[in-house]
């Protein structure tokens, strides 16, 4: 249940296209297992899938995604360094090509 409000959390500030609050991360920074909040500062639209693992430092679960004529968008969750925070990235490619950072959103706890 604490997962499905996290994720529901992170499609309403992805669609928003703002984070919800923001609070003082309580994580180490440059962690290799979890995302903080410089390392999600850090990535921009139209960087790649690829590029944003890269700057995390982790790959990911997907969440969602769609595809239509050759299109196709995801959106992809991020374990952060605190507890109750949540990162979620959605991408998409035209035809033929990478994924692309479209949107960002985070909720940032305590």
């Amino acid at each position: 249940m604490r997962r499905f409000l996290l994720g529901l959390m992170a499609i309403v500030a992805l669609i928003g296209g703002t984070a919800l609050f923001s609070a003082p991360a309580q994580a180490d920074r440059g962690s290799p297992t979890c995302v903080t909040r410089a390392e999600y500062r850090q990535v921009h639209r139209g960087m790649t899938k690829a590029s944003v693992d890269r700057e995390f430092g982790i790959h990911g679960k997907r969440f969602a995604g769609a595809t239509s004529g050759g299109y196709r968008s995801e959106v992809w969750s991020y374990k952060t360094c605190s507890r109750y925070s949540v990162v979620s990235i959605a991408f998409s490619a035209n035809p033929g090509g990478p994924l692309r950072l479209s949107a960002k959103s985070a909720v940032w706890s305590y």
